[in-house]
């Protein structure tokens, strides 16, 4: 795990479990490309190489051989219906592959892409069902199964998870959805937008507690993007966006470190490193913790030379490494104060924006729109017919979702409005909340 040989990189960069750059140009992604991408990781579908009017061409020699016809009227009516608009693409959630070919697919989604395979570690899925398809649809299905190299598959791509119950979670979703694949052509989307806001607001959240041992889910309150958001919500105002907005300036210094003390094929999260840290490694680990700050100096990317302390104790080691990198970033302490605030910025403005909204006076707040609450209270539920409401609650909790008792009042009269709850008696644990799915 530990570098045989550990040496200052030159460079502050990584590219373990989060797309994180220091520039903005870097977030600049597109988001159909980022969803094919993941279609090819999660049902282990290699990219194609030919566009989309080479697999057209084969299902109209397909079908004409099929209805043994050569009436081209016929063909022209399927394809006006399927591939003229995006009707090919709520065939099947696999079909959606398309949308990355190997030769359009940019570097910022493929790398924004790698960050899903690392929350999927390694987890795949058999084909969708094709039982509510129609006969022409059917045959399109049949035919992209036979185009994708006679149904070869792709090895998973090897990455793995900094938070193990984010991926738990995302197994079970997704299993869940699979079930379910018009629901999930229909919001495919906005369920890698909203796991790419869980798994990287919870890393941020548990970033700092590496010496804890695996994480866990860390409160991060939301509102309900109808409510106000007064200061005497404190459970908002203190573990909402302003916790999440001080802990992302961590992430980059901290993961960048954790990359640089270990070998490049075998990158683990900060907690597991932790972990394996030996008495072996302390002598190796404080050498380069020395050579780190004197590079740095050099380079005059500090304003004020940290002091290497000399320790033997595993845990303040690891703590002044994770410092010495933190510093070149600090506004007080560092000069590359830029390169974070671009990481920043570009983490907020162009992957959790979903889940933001600025309140004028009140400032920015972690909020949850309606199409938003509906995905994730049938994931919450799944397979149940209903659950109690304080049971969904504690769904949401689990992947990292949080709402005050206020909030929690706001979501039992939404749901009253769409009709999906079941009252017992008047007693709160009584409330069952039907899926809409």
């Amino acid at each position: 795990m530990i570098k045989q040989n550990l040496t200052p990189p030159s460079r502050n960069a990584f590219s373990s479990f989060l797309p994180l750059r220091t520039k903005e140009q870097y977030y600049k992604f597109c988001w159909n490309s980022v969803l094919g991408y993941f279609v090819h990781l999660l049902y282990k579908k290699s990219l194609f190489t030919k566009n989309i009017d080479d697999f057209k061409g084969l299902c109209e020699k397909s079908f004409l051989k099929n209805l043994e016809s050569d009436d081209s009227d016929l063909w022209n009516v399927i394809e006006s219906m399927y591939f003229h608009n995006d009707e090919l693409f709520k065939i099947s959630p696999e079909l959606l592959i398309f949308k990355a070919t190997k030769e359009e697919l940019d570097i910022n989604s493929e790398r924004l892409g790698d960050m899903y395979a690392g929350i999927l570690n390694g987890f795949t899925l058999e084909s969708s069902s094709m039982t509510s398809l129609n006969f022409i649809e059917k045959g399109i299905k049949t035919e992209f199964d036979k185009f994708h190299v006679s149904g070869k598959k792709e090895e998973p791509k090897e990455a793995l998870t900094y938070l193990p119950f984010i991926s738990k979670y995302f197994h079970k979703d997704l299993q869940f959805l699979n079930t379910k694949p018009h629901y999930l052509l229909n919001n495919f989307n906005a369920v890698i937008r909203l796991y790419g806001f869980l798994y990287i607001s919870q890393i941020a959240l548990n970033i700092k507690t590496w010496a804890n041992g695996e994480p866990t889910s860390k409160p991060c309150f939301f509102i309900v993007d109808n409510e106000k958001a007064s200061d005497e919500r404190s459970q908002v105002k203190n573990f909402g966006y302003a916790q999440l907005h001080d802990n992302l300036e961590y992430l980059y210094p901290y993961l960048f470190m954790n990359e640089a003390l270990q070998e490049k094929n075998n990158v683990q999260p900060l907690w597991k490193l932790f972990e394996g840290i030996n008495d072996s490694h302390i002598d190796s680990l404080n050498q380069f913790g020395e050579e780190f700050v004197a590079d740095r100096v050099e380079r005059k990317w500090y304003n004020i030379q940290p002091n290497w302390q000399h320790s033997e104790d595993k845990e303040l080691v690891l703590a002044q490494l994770l410092e010495i990198a933190h510093a070149q970033f600090d506004r007080k302490k560092g000069r590359l104060t830029a390169y974070s605030t671009a990481s920043v910025k570009g983490t907020l403005r162009n992957i959790l924006d979903p889940f933001i909204q600025n309140r004028k006076r009140g400032g920015n707040v972690l909020a949850f729109n309606q199409d938003y609450i509906v995905l994730l209270t049938n994931l919450a539920i799944g397979e149940r017919d209903k659950l109690r409401f304080h049971e969904v609650i504690k769904e949401f909790e689990a992947r990292g979702v949080y709402f005050d008792k206020q909030s929690q009042q706001n979501l039992v009269d939404f749901y009253e409005r769409m009709g999906n709850v079941e009252r017992m008696s008047d007693s709160g644990d009584a409330v069952y909340v039907r899926p809409t799915v």
